[in-house]
């Protein structure tokens, strides 16, 4: 499926295009796709790609060209997942969005609309994906020049200028740090990914996943049991809870079941500038009220891990 990639609007590098600002472009438009594609498959994206996801991160140039008058235009390639993501097929085509329809760029597409358009979904966008947006920023020689992706079929096109960027880093700068926490559950293996895995609580199903195999090897033991699981939570643009990255699992004890609630990790000052941001409320303190699970100190933290052994 074909791809363009439209540059105008700079008077002195209008339809001119040097080797080290082609490789720029090239690698932080890539970066943006595959992060997109973790994010789709595994609910997050700063994670490395297994070796069969390669030919699904293709992204072809068939054609460069520029003028003065025009700017610089790039034609690009990529096969829909449908024909790339076959060993996943079954998950994707049981999930609630089906992606096979879609391609890399598709995604780097979605995902800049996702971040500079009111209405399009934030939770299509983690920390670490924004942060690749914004490395995007530095292809930019002038704030006169605009970036234009348009796929020739189905995807609305996006036009991204360097004031762009100031929307994005606030939306980056709304989304909570990770925090540490600790959840209890029911442990629930997901066919989608080795390393991810999905924990039944209370209030819903959380996902949880880590980078060490050996962590993932030994928690294995818990699928359909009670596990509780401590860990960094990672949030979506929202501050709802998006993953979990377990450091630490253990049998559950008498009073683990107080863990069992998904975190909200948003301070006063993120709902605020959140919640304002997205016209939803003109005075959010409101509602920040209680404490969650998650919100203790680090004292408080280190005492219910050992209360865990």
């Amino acid at each position: 499926m074909n791809y363009d990639i439209k540059i105008r609007g700079d008077e002195s590098d209008n339809g001119l295009l040097e080797f080290d600002r082609l490789s720029k472009i090239t690698q932080t438009t890539k970066e943006i796709a595959t992060k997109a594609l973790m994010l789709k498959l595994r609910g997050f994206s700063d994670i490395t790609p297994d070796s069969n996801l390669k030919k699904a991160l293709e992204i072809r140039m068939q054609s460069l060209r520029g003028s003065k008058l025009e700017g610089t235009d790039m034609l690009l390639d990529c096969d829909e997942y449908e024909k790339t993501l076959k060993n996943f097929q079954n998950d994707l085509f049981n999930s609630t969005e089906n992606i096979l329809q879609l391609t890399p760029m598709a995604l780097v597409i979605n995902t800049f609309r996702s971040a500079l358009l009111d209405g399009e979904d934030k939770n299509d966008l983690d920390k670490p994906l924004l942060k690749s947006l914004l490395k995007f920023k530095k292809n930019f020689v002038s704030d006169k020049e605009v970036f234009c992706f348009s796929n020739r079929q189905s995807i609305p096109e996006i036009e991204v200028r360097l004031e762009d960027f100031k929307k994005i880093e606030v939306l980056e700068d709304s989304i909570p740090e990770p925090k540490k926490i600790i959840i209890n559950g029911q442990l629930d293996e997901v066919k989608i990914s080795k390393s991810k895995l999905g924990l039944i609580t209370e209030d819903g199903i959380v996902n949880v996943f880590a980078n060490d195999t050996a962590i993932i090897e030994g928690i294995l033991k818990f699928i359909g049991k009670e596990v509780t699981i401590s860990g960094m939570a990672n949030f979506k643009p929202s501050g709802q809870l998006s993953y979990v990255e377990i450091e630490q699992y253990s049998e559950p004890g008498m009073n683990d079941n107080f863990f069992s609630k998904k975190p909200n990790a948003m301070n006063a000052e993120q709902q605020i500038l959140f919640q304002l941001k997205s016209g939803k409320k003109a005075n959010p303190l409101s509602d920040i009220i209680g404490k969650w699970p998650g919100d203790e100190t680090d004292e408080e933290f280190e005492k219910m891990l050992k209360e865990l052994d």
